[in-house]
């Protein structure tokens, strides 16, 4: 208010005037506004006739909110005028107000510039910038200098803060992303920065950031000479879609990589049996490929024997049998009934039968180089360039620039609830009277989503639902459960991994369970039905989900 308005307050108050005078002193500079403690506890002094001490003791009740001694501060500042209005207007101006949010004038003076230019700011300059700013103060994000490890669970929700009021967030852009969160003005979009994505170090940054520009993925690549992961996450998380369509660019980048053979030949004769090129069609064929077995297996029997002749393969029963079978008889027996063969006598027998795969290579080379290559490049295709595009998303960037995985399931189909609907507190379903004690069963939810990152001490997981982040919080026991990794023990005594965490990074889950305030909390009841978590372990294309209730079976489990 203006201090013309303030001072009309004060005389409808009916205050003495040397009252009115004090409250001027006090007030006038914050425009008829007790805005700061310090200024509460000058007036309860000069106006109430509190002392410092009384004064500092009523500024810590306030501040602090210690509801249960406000009546008595109330009390004690009544006592101190035989005037109840003047009473009433002391304890409404300067004391209530601050019942709300107390500042100290060194807190509420430097957030006050904060404050003007953070207006000037945004009424200046393109919101662009602004939003930016909030971004990456909201999620923690870091840059060259900040070091640390990222936190993509804060990311997550600052991304879909910002995006749920309509900027755009976009992917990696090779030639224009920096370490964190970067303004783009002539596109009118924030530049997901190349610190937020999985496997690119700090090294791999500078290089590209160096570097620039990049006129093809080609130029990027034999120029910078990512490694191979920071190279997949890049291609994954769109670094190079104004260049190129993101399927093709981990196409070529995964054949021009990956360990394909420039000739045929027989050197290739072990990948062509792991692949199934070899022909068997024929008893020639039959015969030609036990006949590279044998050679394999007399050169390990070989090796294995301590006494063998520099110049001789050694025999035993079963070599000794197919060497019978196929009329080689130039065999050597010892004088302790060892028996081995010449090398250059069993070359020319093998050399022999591998003609037939010789002639059948020499017909169809180029076709054969090219089914093995094939099949090499799909090999790593499978391993490093499974799943769709959103998944890729996922998987290095932790958030969907594109679909959600989840977004064209049938929610109504599985009685999945949107988090942000639902009503703050629990709803009580029923109740009932146990022991003399009434006993109250809620009503249970079920929310999905994309796991982005968990806190094993609190017990919680951080859920990327197709409508925004939920933390989840599950029982310290029941996330034990089903956060540890399990692995059998094999007859040779190793250990295989045959289920990870089900609250890793990018796993879909389903859980039951009812809102509190921020939080989604984990539970179900007996008679319920159905399972508290389930891990969804495929979604078909008609919008099916393919789910998992309880972790692995067999086998010896150890918590690795």
């Amino acid at each position: 208010m203006g201090i013309g308005a303030f001072d009309r307050e004060m005389r409808r108050a009916q205050l003495p005037e040397a009252m009115i005078k004090l409250m001027h002193k006090h007030c006038d500079r914050y425009y008829g506004c007790c805005a700061i403690q310090e200024q509460m506890m000058e007036i309860l002094m000069e106006v109430a006739n509190f002392s410092l001490g009384e004064a500092n003791s009523a500024r810590k009740v306030v501040a602090k909110k210690q509801m249960s001694k406000i009546p008595e501060l109330k009390e004690q500042v009544y006592s101190r005028f035989d005037n109840p209005s003047a009473a009433d207007y002391v304890w409404e101006v300067a004391v209530a107000p601050q019942l709300g949010y107390a500042f100290s004038l060194n807190h509420s003076l430097p957030y006050s510039f904060v404050g003007i230019q953070s207006i000037y700011f945004v009424m200046n300059f393109n919101p662009i910038y602004w939003n930016t700013a909030c971004l990456i103060v909201n999620s923690g994000a870091t840059d060259e200098e900040a070091g640390g490890s990222t936190d993509y669970g804060k990311i997550a929700k600052a991304i879909g803060d910002v995006r749920a009021a309509g900027i755009n967030v976009s992917l990696v852009d090779i030639n224009k992303s920096s370490f964190g969160f970067l303004p783009d003005v002539e596109n009118n979009r924030i530049l997901f920065g190349l610190k937020g994505m999985l496997n690119v170090g700090d090294d791999v940054i500078a290089a590209i950031i160096e570097n620039r520009p990049y006129s093809s993925v080609k130029d990027f690549y034999y120029r910078v000479k990512p490694t191979k992961q920071a190279m997949i996450s890049l291609i994954k998380g769109g670094a190079f879609d104004e260049m190129e369509d993101r399927k093709f660019t981990m196409a070529w980048y995964l054949w021009e990589t990956c360990d394909k053979k420039k000739r045929i030949t027989l050197q290739n004769m072990p990948g062509l049996i792991k692949y199934g090129l070899l022909p068997e069609d024929t008893e020639e064929r039959i015969m030609a490929r036990r006949v590279f077995e044998f050679n394999r297996y007399l050169k390990a029997i070989t090796k294995a024997d301590p006494y063998a002749y520099k110049d001789m393969y050694t025999l035993d029963t079963r070599a000794l049998s197919f060497l019978r079978e196929i009329d080689c008889d130039d065999l050597m027996e010892t004088d302790n009934l060892s028996w081995f063969i010449k090398i250059k006598t069993w070359d020319k027998v093998y050399q022999k039968y591998m003609d037939v795969f010789r002639n059948w290579i020499a017909a169809d080379k180029d076709k054969i180089l090219n089914d093995l290559n094939t099949i090499i490049f799909q090999e790593d295709w499978n391993k490093y360039a499974q799943g769709n595009i959103s998944s890729w998303e996922m998987e290095v960037l932790c958030f969907y620039y594109h679909d959600h995985e989840l977004s064209h399931i049938d929610q109504n189909r599985y009685g999945f609830a949107d988090f942000n609907k639902l009503p703050e507190e629990p709803m009580i379903d029923r109740s009932f009277v146990k022991g003399g004690k009434e006993i109250k069963i809620f009503k249970l939810d079920k929310i999905c989503g994309t796991c982005i990152a968990k806190n094993k001490t609190k017990s919680t997981v951080t859920l990327l639902t197709t409508t925004g982040v939920v933390n989840v919080k599950f029982r310290k026991e029941y996330f034990s459960l089903f956060d540890k990794q399990i692995s059998v023990r094999q007859e040779d005594g190793t250990k295989k991994i045959v289920e990870k965490s089900w609250f890793n990074r990018g796993n879909m889950i389903v859980v039951t369970g009812m809102r509190s305030g921020d939080d989604f909390v984990s539970k179900k009841y007996a008679s319920t039905g159905g399972h508290q978590l389930y891990r969804i372990e495929k979604i078909n294309s008609d919008g099916t989900l393919i789910l998992k209730d309880s972790r692995y079976q067999g086998g010896i489990e150890e918590d690795v």
